[in-house]
């Protein structure tokens, strides 16, 4: 591993057998031909099929690649602290295992992250974005966003895209901090992030809907409104209080 990391990528696996290889495959290209040094860590959140199997078969791709067994399957919010209080870069971003955005949209942020803040958000919900979603998870979508927003003081438009940028020292505090192991651990994040007074940039991406995704509307939307209350409850008892 090279001493100097410009860009940490984190991605979370559960059951994604079907899509690792491929990802690993784009992100191999992508990077062999950039000028950064960059390491990856692939953290499998107790898969129960071949997911392990298929990223370590690809693991030959990428020079600076890990992968970390995590048991049991603890959430996402739970193995991407993990993930990210082990990374090394200047920059530390985590991205899905399906690339429902591309690696290729990390183009956009590069540039920018020069600039005073500290955190980049992937959006599909601002001018430029190229999106395709399902009705019911637009709709799902834009009410969480509100209600985060409402609660939690939030003042992004996209909280739960899953490809996200936190420069190194922000990275370590926030995630340090990370309780909710649920979907709703990007908006705590982001919660987070503001509180500590961190710079939040929204990009516009590019997003494909993938079938494959383990989201389910209707249940992870409930359970995760549910989360925001929590999290508001966690700041009023002092559970985010810097040390």
């Amino acid at each position: 591993m090279p001493e100097n990391v410009f860009m940490s990528i984190v991605i979370p696996m559960y059951n994604e057998e079907a899509n690792i290889a491929s990802t690993i495959n784009e992100l191999s290209e992508y990077l062999k031909a950039k000028d950064f040094s960059s390491e990856v860590i692939l953290i499998d959140d107790g898969s129960k099929d071949n997911t392990v199997e298929r990223a370590k078969e690809s693991k030959s791709e990428l020079k600076n690649l890990r992968v970390i067994e995590s048991f049991p399957n603890g959430g996402k919010g739970y193995v991407i602290k993990k993930a990210v209080l082990e990374a090394r870069g200047d920059n530390i971003m985590f991205m899905d295992a399906d690339s429902s955005v591309s690696i290729k949209e990390l183009d956009k942020f590069i540039p920018l992250l020069k600039d005073e803040e500290e955190i980049y958000v992937a959006s599909r919900r601002i001018p430029g974005a190229e999106v395709t979603i399902p009705v019911i998870r637009e709709i799902l979508g834009r009410i969480y966003i509100l209600i985060s927003k409402l609660l939690l003081g939030i003042r992004v438009n996209d909280i739960n895209c899953g490809f996200k940028i936190f420069k190194h020292e922000a990275a370590k505090k926030v995630f340090y901090r990370q309780i909710m192991n649920d979907w709703s651990f990007d908006a705590e994040l982001l919660f987070l992030s503001g509180k500590y007074g961190y710079g939040i940039k929204e990009i516009p991406i590019k997003w494909e809907y993938k079938d494959t995704s383990k989201v389910r509307p209707l249940k992870d939307g409930v359970g995760s409104f549910m989360s925001l209350i929590k999290i508001r409850l966690n700041d009023l008892f002092g559970k985010y209080k810097e040390v």
